[in-house]
């Protein structure tokens, strides 16, 4: 049997006042006496009253809520950073509500819709992979929007990101700079600009030190998430004819240095190591990894600040923000043995 919900209609006959009043009790009327609005603010509470968000949002146009489209909320990358944004959105007085696509593309699609038909006030997007029908059904619905962490060809619109061609350029400079002539690069998605932009950086990097192409071996992103979903990353690893290793991201760097030393082998005396994402900013208590990630400035709160300025203003032109990244030297790169 169907329970009736308490409705403002409620709560003024259980302390005798309009549901006008009581309404604008509720909201922190400043017109209303505070013993007024002390004394509907506890009936509220003792009767279990709850805000009819759908009903204020009809009223006021804004819901007070943020949809926040993430790839994979197991990767602690994207962890820290809805951390500060739910943080800094509650403080400008909104909800978060956070959706995973499940490195599911089209589920990302699906997403995008439903926090639409939510109502909700904007949403914070970090997209899967270049995908640009997702970005049309957001414009197309005059939804205020932000791309986050990654960007996608040929699409001008609000997004922050780490200049991660630097960061590529930063681990090749760095690795070759130390003395490395081979190398393993584990990469990501290819279909995600993180991935080519880091790879190219990496690539130019060589180039200016003379480094052909035949030295290093790529391996597509494909297959190194097939091999840490079957735990036979080990076999990504040989042969062992490189001197160092560059991994996308430190979620993957971790367990390949797990590998690495169940093998015999110490870092980096053996086998230098590179990654992305500096987690340990975050979780000081994760291993030392030399990593590459923006210092001091947030992609998530300038995100939020993007958002929160596109929702008031949503004439001004796009503003696309890439942050400079420096490398955390944290000892796991070191000149080869001779």
């Amino acid at each position: 049997m169907a329970v009736n919900r308490i409705t403002l209609k409620d709560v003024a006959g259980a302390c005798g006042y309009t549901v006008n009043t009581v309404s604008r009790a509720l909201r922190g009327d400043p017109r209303l006496p505070e013993s007024t609005r002390e004394k509907i603010r506890e009936a509220a509470v003792r009767m279990g009253y709850i805000r009819n968000s759908l009903a204020s949002t009809l009223r006021s146009g804004r819901s007070g809520n943020i949809a926040v489209i993430v790839n994979d909320v197991h990767n602690l990358h994207f962890c820290n950073m809805l951390t500060v944004m739910d943080s800094e959105l509650r403080q400008a007085g909104y909800n978060i509500m956070v959706l995973c696509m499940g490195l599911n593309e089209e589920l990302g699609e699906h997403l995008i819709r439903s926090a639409i038909s939510q109502s909700v006030d904007g949403i914070l997007y970090f997209p899967y992979m270049n995908n640009r029908s997702h970005i049309e059904i957001m414009q197309k619905n005059n939804m205020p929007f932000v791309l986050l962490d990654r960007r996608i060809q040929d699409i001008v619109t609000d997004n922050v990101r780490c200049d991660d061609r630097q960061g590529g350029f930063l681990a090749g400079v760095h690795l070759a700079g130390l003395g490395h002539k081979k190398y393993l690069f584990m990469s990501g998605e290819n279909r995600s600009s993180s991935q080519i932009d880091r790879l190219e950086g990496f690539m130019q990097a060589m180039r200016e030190y003379g480094i052909p192409e035949s030295n290093i071996r790529v391996v597509p992103g494909e297959k190194v998430e097939a091999a840490l979903a079957d735990s036979t990353l080990r076999e990504l690893l040989f042969p062992l004819d490189y001197t160092a290793l560059v991994s996308f991201r430190d979620e993957v760097s971790y367990p390949v240095m797990l590998e690495l030393a169940d093998m015999g082998l110490e870092i980096p005396r053996d086998i230098s190591i590179v990654s992305f994402d500096h987690l340990r900013g975050d979780i000081p208590y994760l291993p030392k990894l030399t990593s590459i990630f923006s210092e001091g400035q947030s992609v998530a709160s300038n995100g939020v600040r993007l958002l929160l300025n596109r929702i008031e203003h949503p004439d001004l032109p796009p503003q696309v923000i890439v942050l400079p990244v420096r490398l955390f030297d944290e000892g796991t790169a070191a000149p080869p043995v001779k």
